[in-house]
């Protein structure tokens, strides 16, 4: 059994990773001709841009996973139906369902390599692509023209820009009370993070109270506050490009200061659910292999899971973007279309004679 469980498992991991190189060289190619058209912007040269794709690329192959192990699993096990060594191995005794468990251990290889693609290799890749990006044509779609807004309670903060992992330029500190009155207005040219607060150089204080203004200067102060580099990071980035651990820290923070944080849970509901939604799809593909098309040609395959996987893909993205829109719960909007696709692979599966 070990033997039949291995030679499902790698049929599947094998052809899952073929498709998907496939599906993320047709990407890069994409994104690199679209690149073409920013050379000459400021620094931007045609070797920056073939950096800047090869950075990507773990972006691409993480959004094809869910693709890629449909049609894998497709392709991949109805070589073995078209050899007949599937029939063999159902005469031998061993149910589509037993079969079906051992191309999900396939499944489970693919889900790993996902995970790490996720959250390991494509949010800090794709970061730096388009801090590199911006850098050298002079344009960032994610920064605003008025710097880092970031709040910690009644304190609002804005930073004119990061200077380095632990440095900031350009400092404003607003002090509010209760009633959302200005108490104290601060400033500093500079900043460092460390140990857990930020020293603060160059301090300019203007204190607002009921016998006028009070002005301090201080050649520096430590400030303490939860916002650290890490998380103002967040600020300038994209939701796509943060991982799971990167949205549910973003998510604390815009609770604990009572901003709506819908969109981002709806983003990282959907990253949880992207790795289950391919083990859904490999259970999918069973019926295609196992019911009517077990003799259907590869090029058969390939059309109907190119068709199934980048319908999916679609419908989630749109249905996710929708429930924020309208103000739908956004782990029900995150979940539901893996969930409608867990029900009917379990339905058609379970119509395997």
């Amino acid at each position: 059994m070990r033997v039949i469980d291995r030679h499902l498992a790698q049929q599947v991991v094998v052809n899952s990773l073929l498709v998907l190189l496939v599906l993320t060289a047709l990407a890069s190619i994409n994104t690199f001709i679209g690149e073409l058209s920013s050379l000459g912007e400021g620094q931007y040269q045609l070797g920056d841009a073939a950096l800047y794709t090869l950075l990507y690329v773990p972006t691409w192959a993480y959004q094809m996973c869910v693709v890629a192990a449909l049609i894998g699993t497709m392709l991949g096990l109805g070589e073995l139906a078209s050899h007949n060594e599937l029939m063999v191995m159902r005469t031998a005794g061993l149910s589509a369902v037993r079969l079906g468990a051992s191309a999900l251990l396939g499944g489970v290889l693919l889900l790993v390599l996902c995970v790490v693609l996720g959250e390991w290799l494509a949010p800090p890749a794709q970061r730096y692509a388009d801090a590199r990006r911006a850098e050298l044509t002079g344009y960032n779609p994610n920064s605003a023209a008025d710097g880092i807004w970031a709040r910690d309670g009644e304190v609002y903060l804005n930073i004119s820009g990061m200077s380095g992992r632990n440095s900031a330029q350009g400092i404003y500190i607003y002090r509010l009370d209760g009633a959302h009155h200005l108490l104290t207005i601060s400033s500093a040219a500079s900043a460092a993070f460390s140990h857990g607060s930020w020293t603060l150089q160059d301090v300019h204080s203007t204190e607002l109270g009921p016998d006028g203004a009070v002005t301090i200067n201080v050649p520096s102060r430590e400030w303490r506050t939860f916002l650290s580099p890490g998380l103002l990071g967040l600020f300038t980035v994209d939701s796509d490009s943060l991982s799971a651990r990167g949205l549910y820290q973003y998510i604390r923070y815009l609770r604990t200061n009572d901003i709506n944080a819908d969109r981002y849970v709806a983003a990282f509901w959907s990253r949880i659910a992207q790795p289950l939604s391919l083990l859904v799809m490999v259970i999918l593909a069973l019926p295609f292999v196992f019911g009517p098309m077990r003799s259907a040609t590869a090029g058969q395959r390939l059309v109907i899971g190119m068709l199934i996987g980048i319908g999916f893909y679609i419908f989630d993205s749109i249905f996710v973007q929708s429930g924020v829109v309208f103000g739908l719960n956004p782990v029900l909007t995150a979940w539901l279309p893996t969930v409608l696709l867990a029900l009917i692979s379990g339905i058609v599966v379970s119509r395997i004679r």
